[in-house]
Order: structure tokens, then C-alpha cells, then sequence
């Protein structure tokens, strides 16, 4: 057995939870083992200092309220860590007396459950899975129903061209429910692409062969300037989904609440930049406040109402930190959104060779 103040010093050290004594200053005077590990041997530093990384006292401060008042109070809160990873916590406080009653400190002990509240938002996405799932098989399915009914309306009558609108509406949406499913299995499987060197430029050029039939079809400019000489490495398949998926975004972004006395385009740009290739999509179409910009890259948020499943952002997410790389979006309302990508340049910086269309097809824009 320990004894004394041995025994309780050993107690405090051990404890699983982030433990630190802070004075009326708000300095942290101790803390135990795991909140040094954790936030660093910063002992004197302020303590929003040491777990908010900020410059002065947090606004709904628990441990001010016990210097107030003397009692425990709780609250959840955000960390920072020492390598700048957000921390969730419980936190609870309690007054530190001295021998004549006076609150000389402030313990504050601190829960970790960050974990916890990762498991909640997958639980949370599942959720979104199961509904946005529901409601994007729903609309697909009345368009099929939809093109099978033209289509018996045509061989009743022998009308060949019921017949021929009919099998375009089923080859359609089989194709988004076709789509649909493979981001949904793209996003659900954790995994390391292969390294197959890609030619971005290729990629480019076999998809600006493909969307300005979409693109001319509502009088919406496609223009691009290709570096051909940009070479990465990467799943050929998931890099032609990246770009296809940007693509489409950009067309349905013109789409938007389209007027006839604007002139709407969309730019594809390929450039190195620091030991890195650029992707640029640019289009000046709906574009977007604040609110949805933070969205975008959320599982199932869609701006596309009824007509998207709101996976092909997240899908173009996942594929650009798989590749080691990152994306990053600016946008204003009414003026347009730009679209930047980022990825490592092959280290022969060369074009690689010609990349053939993935087999199976593209998933399909959301």
C-alpha cells in the first residue's frame, strides 16, 4: 500500500483522464501524466492557451464558474492537442481549498470521448446512408418505371419511337442506380490505391470527349488547358471518377437556376504548382454561400434536390486523400464555384502512358 502524499501523487499520475490544478490567473500550476503527454509539458501556461490554442480566456469557462461559485460545474468542449488534433471531452471542475475554506485553485478533469463521439457521426452517416439511399432508389425507380411504360405504349402501337424513349429512359437510370451503387461501395470500403502511373491529361482529354454533348445540349461552354506532360500514380479508375465527377458538378452548377440572358462556362485547367498537379474546375454558375460550402463533402448533402444522391463530392474527397493529395473549393452565390485539386507529381514528372477507359464504366455524378 501507498502512503500519504506518495500514494495519492501515484493515484493522480495514473488516472485515465486529463487532470490539471489551475490558479485564479487561469495558469496551469499541475497536471497529471496523460494531459502532458497529451497537451505538453506546458506547466505556467494559460490553460485556454494550453487545450484552445487561444490568446485569451474562453467565453463559457467552467473553471471560472467554480471560483464564482465553489461548486462542480460540467460542460463538453473541443481540444487541441500538442500535434493539433481536436480532443472531445467531459469536462468537470471542482474548487481546491486551503485549510481555512478559501478556493485557492481549480481542478479540472477532463473525460476523452472522442471516440465515442466519432462512432456517434458514423451512426449519424449510416443513417443519411439508409434515407438518402431510399429516397435516391425511389426516383430511380419511377424513372424506370416511367421508360417501361413508354416503352409498352410503343410495341402496343408499333410505334418505334416510344420504343426508342422508352429503352433511353430504363438505359438511364440503370445506369444512375449503377452509379449510385458503386460510390456507395467506394465510400464504405477503406482501402490503398495502386500505384499505376496515370497520365491526367489523358484522363482530361477522354472526358471533354464525353460531357460537352451534356455541356452543348444546354449551350454551356466547355474550354481547357492541358499541361500534357503532368504524370501521377495512383487507380486510373478512381482519377477518371475524380475528374468526371468535378465535371458533372460544374455542368449541373450552370444548370442551376439557369437564365437565357447569361452565357455560362465551364474551365478545366492542368498545371504543376510546387511539386504537385493542379486540377482546376471552374464554372460561373449558381455557386454557393458559407453554409453550403461547409456541406459539400458531407455523406448525402446534395444541392441538387431530387436529382443527386449527394455521394459524388464526398467520392471525389476520398479519392484525392487517398492519392495523398487535397481539394479545396471557392465559391460566392450568383458568381460561381472554382474547384482545386491537388495531387503529387510522379517523381519523372512525365506523362505516362495513354490511360484506357475504366472498365465498367464511371460512377455516376451526384
Amino acid at each position: 500500500m501507498y502512503e500519504g502524499t506518495g500514494r495519492f501523487r501515484n493515484l493522480f499520475e495514473i488516472v485515465p483522464c486529463y487532470i490539471s490544478i489551475q490558479d485564479r490567473e487561469f495558469h496551469v500550476i499541475e497536471g497529471n501524466r496523460r494531459f502532458q503527454e497529451t497537451f505538453g509539458r506546458r506547466i505556467g501556461d494559460h490553460c485556454y492557451e494550453i487545450y484552445k490554442k487561444r490568446t485569451e480566456r474562453c467565453p463559457s469557462c467552467p473553471v471560472a464558474l467554480t471560483f464564482e461559485d465553489g461548486k462542480t460545474h460540467t460542460s463538453e468542449e473541443v481540444l487541441i492537442d500538442d500535434e493539433g488534433h481536436q480532443v472531445h471531452v467531459v469536462v468537470h471542475t471542482a474548487p481546491v481549498r486551503d485549510t481555512d475554506g478559501e478556493i485557492v485553485a481549480a481542478m479540472e478533469v477532463s473525460d476523452d470521448i472522442t471516440e465515442m463521439r466519432a462512432l456517434e457521426d458514423k451512426l449519424a452517416s449510416l443513417g443519411r446512408l439508409v434515407g438518402g439511399t431510399a429516397h435516391s432508389i425511389k426516383n430511380i425507380l419511377e424513372g424506370l418505371r416511367g421508360g417501361i411504360y413508354i416503352g409498352n405504349l410503343g410495341f402496343r402501337d408499333n410505334n418505334i419511337e416510344d420504343i426508342r424513349t422508352g429503352w433511353q429512359m430504363v438505359e438511364r437510370n440503370v445506369g444512375r442506380l449503377s452509379g449510385m451503387i458503386l460510390d456507395m461501395l467506394y465510400c464504405a470500403k477503406d482501402r490503398s490505391p495502386r500505384h499505376l502511373p496515370i497520365s491526367l491529361a489523358n484522363v482530361a482529354r477522354e472526358l471533354t470527349e464525353t460531357h460537352p454533348t451534356r455541356a452543348a445540349q444546354h449551350s454551356i461552354a466547355l474550354e481547357s488547358h492541358l499541361d500534357g506532360n503532368l504524370g501521377i500514380v495512383g487507380e486510373p479508375k478512381d482519377i477518371h471518377s475524380l475528374l468526371s465527377n468535378l465535371l458533372g458538378n460544374a455542368i449541373d452548377a450552370c444548370l442551376s437556376g439557369q437564365t437565357e440572358d447569361r452565357a455560362y462556362r465551364i474551365a478545366l485547367r492542368l498545371f504543376s504548382q510546387d511539386g504537385h498537379a493542379v486540377i482546376e474546375v471552374e464554372d460561373n454558375g449558381a455557386g454557393m454561400d458559407e453554409e453550403t460550402r461547409a456541406k459539400l463533402f458531407t455523406m448525402f448533402f446534395s444541392t441538387k434536390g431530387t436529382f443527386g444522391t449527394g455521394l459524388g463530392l464526398l467520392v471525389a474527397h476520398k479519392v484525392v486523400t487517398e492519392h495523398g493529395g487535397s481539394i479545396a473549393v471557392r465559391s460566392q452565390p450568383g458568381e460561381g464555384s472554382v474547384f482545386t485539386v491537388r495531387l503529387p507529381l510522379a517523381q519523372d514528372s512525365g506523362a505516362g502512358p495513354p490511360l484506357a477507359s475504366p472498365v465498367g464504366g464511371t460512377r455516376e455524378n451526384s
